[in-house]
């Protein structure tokens, strides 16, 4: 993961730009930042109404995501699923948190961690 991050920096310093625009469907950039993300207010209420007690049991009481239920150590979104040799999707795209739908965000220069720009 750190010779990703170190590989997303560089073509950030260097201004190298990759043509793509669609997602590499990797699952690189859900790993790195799947241990530090946070659910809103409007997700829990989301989850709550379509009974996503999955979802919920993963949330700790500050909000934070993706909480193993019998550990309570915060890890990695368990819900990316396996689709080829490369390539993951992920398991609860239609009711992922907002955090998840807005990426990558300005913060991130509308890129992945691969340099794609994806918005």
């Amino acid at each position: 993961m750190i010779e990703v991050l170190k590989q997303w920096l560089q073509s950030a310093v260097t201004g190298r730009k990759k043509q793509e625009t669609r997602c590499l469907c990797c699952g690189d950039c859900c790993r790195a930042f799947g241990g530090h993300l946070n659910a809103s207010r409007t997700d829990l209420e989301r989850w709550r109404s379509q009974g996503r007690t999955d979802l919920l049991d993963r949330v700790n009481r500050l909000g934070w995501i993706w909480v193993d239920p019998e550990t309570k150590q915060l890890q990695d979104c368990p819900f990316l699923e396996r689709t080829g040799p490369k390539t993951v999707c992920c398991g609860i795209y239609e009711t992922r948190p907002a955090i998840c739908r807005d990426y990558p965000t300005l913060a991130h220069g509308r890129r992945c961690l691969h340099g794609v720009f994806l918005k």
